[in-house]
């Protein structure tokens, strides 16, 4: 609430010119004070309080009908927080001190001193502003300590919880975001910042910070926030943050126990619009279902090809079209993380175990998308991740990972009928580029080194076993007989059968 407040004030007197002259010779507005009214007796004066709220009272003692003792004990008990100042003859000066007793705040000496009154008036409404602004204080504890308890499940006391049971408000939450908070030089969302903004409504709040990009705003009073109140303050908190903000709004409850589910429901709605163009919502729209997606192998092949060929203008081609295809296809930020942390896993498997596992992701399960709030944001991570693998594939020491990985795969399957155009496939480059790295790593060709694996193999056979040249050649790979002979004989010189009688073993 605004620091400054208008105070209303009533004068009862039974002399209309008192009356008069009381409310029209004393610039009361300098001091924020408004003059509602006047009346010529205690009993008027009750009426006019019961239909307009006042805060101070001067009254005359000696009056008909209801005097001003009798007058300033029903204010007291009916309406405590009225603040009385007396006016008193000198005849009347007992009943003064007995209506000081009572709890007026003070009394004056007829004739009125103007600038008397006028310092007294002045203490008074100090006075109440000081108690108000201790109480209001009071109150934001308890209700800043209750929104804690709720919105971040902390224990609750039995004390707290029978002080919040008096508490009788309609109430409003708001969830407030930065867009594109990522950006350099972003400060901190802040509700010190908005306070005043809502302050200049007169509306009541509490700012509860959920995080350096989300305060969530309690908005209260005895009424209830009207809508256009609530449109208004949207537009204000909207303008002070140069509409780069994102607003959820609820509607007005009473129930204090609520607010940690509302908060929930507010949340979940920022965040499935969180990064699109929609910037308010409300607890009333109905969220759309969220949209399926499933990756293309050919995307991730692609992807994966320009990683392992070190190739960052396919990789960014790639990932370019792909976030044009989720901007296309609606997709919340959430689904967009999980699909990219999808494409790194692929990726890894697609390398040797170990190969990245010295690199540190940005873009991962922690990533912090109240931070990193938009697919912009997202996609510059991926781009900077993907830039890390690529360098680190080109750093790689020794023989290239997928040669050593090829090596491996056909000692192993070298009995089957392998090819290099799957291996090729296999790891997302073309067989025309893994035929160049093959050889520049081994100093063979392919099928030169598949069959090196294979004749050594045989030998192996020949000189250890007594099975038959045909079995063995089927053994190691070879369906043909005549092709076996041939191959065996350009590797080794000889033919199986002369090499197995220079190296026999003795039967």
């Amino acid at each position: 609430m605004t620091d400054e407040m208008t105070l209303k004030m009533l004068i009862v007197d039974d002399e209309p010119l008192i009356c008069q002259g009381l409310a029209n010779t004393i610039p009361w507005g300098e001091m924020d004070i408004e003059i509602v009214g006047s009346a010529l007796n205690g009993k008027k004066a009750l009426e006019i309080m019961k239909k307009t709220p006042m805060d101070i009272v001067i009254t005359d003692v000696n009056m008909p009908e209801l005097d001003g003792i009798e007058l300033s004990k029903v204010i007291i008990e009916t309406f405590p927080h009225v603040s009385i100042i007396m006016i008193s003859g000198y005849d009347e000066f007992e009943y003064a001190r007995q209506a000081l007793r009572m709890g007026v705040k003070d009394y004056l000496l007829k004739p009125v001193d103007i600038d008397e009154l006028w310092t007294l008036v002045s203490n008074v409404k100090k006075q109440i502003e000081e108690t108000r602004k201790s109480e209001q204080t009071k109150e934001e504890t308890i209700l800043t300590n209750y929104l804690s308890q709720q919105l971040f499940h902390l224990p609750g006391s039995f004390n707290l919880s029978e002080q919040i049971k008096s508490r009788h408000y309609a109430y409003r939450l708001m969830l407030v975001e930065k867009r594109n908070y990522y950006k350099a030089g972003q400060p901190p969302i802040s509700y010190k910042n908005m306070k005043h903004l809502i302050d200049q409504m007169n509306i009541c709040s509490i700012g509860i910070e959920m995080h350096e990009n989300q305060t969530v705003l309690f908005l209260y009073d005895q009424e209830g926030i009207s809508a256009e109140k609530i449109n208004k303050l949207s537009s204000s908190v909207m303008t002070a943050l140069n509409n780069e903000a994102s607003l959820a709004i609820s509607n007005s409850y009473y129930d204090m126990h609520q607010l940690a589910a509302l908060y929930q429901e507010l949340n979940i709605r920022l965040s499935f619009y969180r990064g699109s163009d929609k910037q308010v919502v409300t607890e009333l729209e109905k969220l759309p279902a969220a949209k399926e997606y499933q990756l293309d192998k050919q995307q991730i092949g692609n992807l994966a090809e320009a990683i392992f060929q070190q190739n960052k203008k396919a990789a960014v081609r790639t990932v370019n079209k792909l976030f044009a295809d989720f901007q296309e296809q609606s997709l919340t930020l959430q689904q967009i993380k999980t699909i990219c942390l999808l494409l790194f896993t692929s990726i890894k498997e697609r390398g040797q175990e170990s190969l990245f596992e010295q690199l540190d992701f940005q873009l991962n399960e922690e990533t912090d998308l109240l931070v990193y709030n938009s697919a912009c944001s997202i996609q510059n991570l991926l781009l900077e991740d993907l830039e890390r693998m690529i360098d680190y594939v080109d750093r790689s020491t020794d023989s290239h990972w997928i040669i050593q990985q090829a090596k491996q795969y056909i000692e192993k399957n070298y009995q089957k009928d392998i090819k290099a155009v799957e291996i090729a496939e296999a790891h997302y480059i073309t067989p025309n580029y893994f035929s160049m790295l093959f050889k520049q790593e081994t100093g063979y060709n392919y099928s030169e080194y598949l069959n090196t694996i294979r004749i050594n193999r045989a030998k192996e056979l020949l000189s250890e076993t007594s099975n038959k040249v045909f079995e063995i050649a089927e053994y190691v790979g070879y369906k043909e007989y005549k092709y076996f002979v041939q191959v065996f004989k350009n590797y080794a010189g000889i033919t199986p059968t002369q090499f197995r009688k220079l190296h026999s073993i003795e039967k």
